[in-house]
Formats: structure tokens, sequence, C-alpha cells
């Protein structure tokens, strides 16, 4: 179990709640500048009692933390089109899109 994954699911969990780190922090009764550490991976540990506040907060069992975190899953989570013909089309707009700005500059 790595303090990275633990964090990153603690991130994605208050995101998906629309709250800031200051507001999940006082409901974590920690500072802001620790959560911070937590979400990004760099706290060198967590506090197993912590952890039971992140539980309770969000509704979670301790092993959904412990569980490894799978890149396909997260992004099925955000309903994310990682098709080629999507990402071709989308850069073919953002590319148009540009050439009109310039052509508007000048």
């Amino acid at each position: 179990m790595f303090i990275m994954d633990i964090g990153f699911k603690i991130k994605k969990l208050r995101e998906s709640r629309n709250l800031t780190q200051d507001q999940l922090a006082v409901e974590l009764d920690i500072s802001q500048s620790e959560l911070s550490k937590i979400e990004n991976g760099k706290a060198k540990k967590i506090d197993f009692h912590l952890m039971g506040k992140v539980c309770a907060f969000f509704n979670k069992d301790f092993v959904y933390f412990q569980e490894k975190h799978d890149p396909a899953k997260i992004l099925d989570n955000f309903n994310i089109d990682i098709s080629t013909e999507k990402i071709l089309d989308e850069l073919s707009r953002i590319s148009n899109e540009y050439k009109k700005k310039l052509n508007d500059t000048e």
C-alpha cells in the first residue's frame, strides 16, 4: 500500500464531492498543508486514526484505500472517450481554432 495511492483516492473522493482542501481538512481536523502532502504522496505516513476519519467521512471501508487503483477504471469514472477518432477530432478542432485566432489578429 502506497501513501501516494491513498492520497490519490482521497483527492478523487474530495473532488467528487466538490470540496476544497480547506473544507476537507476542517472535517478531518488537520491542516490544509497536511492534506495537500497526503494527496500529493509527499506525506511520510498517515495516522491510522486519521484514516478512520477519512473512511467515515467518505463512507468507505479501509480496504478501499488498500486496493491499487487501475488507471483504466479511473478514466471510466469520468466518462472519457479516448478513442483515436475522438482524439483526432479534438486535435483538429483545436488546430482550426488556433488558425482562426491567428487570422483574426493579422
